[in-house]
C-alpha cells in the first residue's frame, strides 16, 4: 500500500485537529480553575461549574511567538438572584486576565456594632 500526497495531507490535518482538541481540553481546565479561584476571592458563586469557549484567535506573546488566544465565558452570581457574565482570557497555556461583569454586592447581614450615643450617658 502506498500513500498518495492527498492521504498524507489528510493524515496531517487529522493529527493537527486532534492536537488542537487535546490542547483545548487542557487550557479549558486551566481557565476553569482560574474562574473558580477568582470567584472564591471575590465571594461570588460560579454557576454551572463550567466555562465555555467564546472566541479563538492567534496573538503574539511576550516571547514574540504566536500562541492561541482564547476567550472563555462563564456565569456567576453574587446574590443568588441574577446571573452575570465573566471572561477568562488565556494566551497559550497562561491566564492573561479574569474579568467579571459589574454586579451587585450583597449587603452584610451582620449587625453593626452599637456605638454609645450621648443619650446613653445622660444621668
Amino acid at each position: 500500500m502506498s500513500l498518495s500526497f492527498s492521504h498524507i495531507i489528510i493524515l496531517l490535518v487529522g493529527f493537527a485537529v486532534a492536537m488542537y482538541f487535546f490542547s483545548e481540553l487542557h487550557v479549558r481546565e486551566i481557565a476553569l480553575n482560574a474562574a473558580r479561584s477568582h470567584s472564591d476571592e471575590l465571594n461570588v458563586q460560579l454557576l454551572d461549574q463550567s466555562v465555555g469557549i467564546h472566541r479563538v484567535w492567534f496573538k503574539r506573546g511576550r516571547d514574540n511567538r504566536f500562541h492561541i488566544w482564547r476567550n472563555y465565558q462563564f456565569e456567576f452570581t453574587s446574590t443568588g438572584d441574577e446571573r452575570y457574565k465573566g471572561h477568562v482570557i488565556t494566551l497559550g497555556e497562561q491566564v492573561e486576565t479574569v474579568q467579571l461583569q459589574a454586579h451587585r454586592v450583597p449587603v452584610s447581614k451582620e449587625p453593626a456594632s452599637k456605638e454609645p450615643s450621648n443619650k446613653d450617658y445622660n444621668a
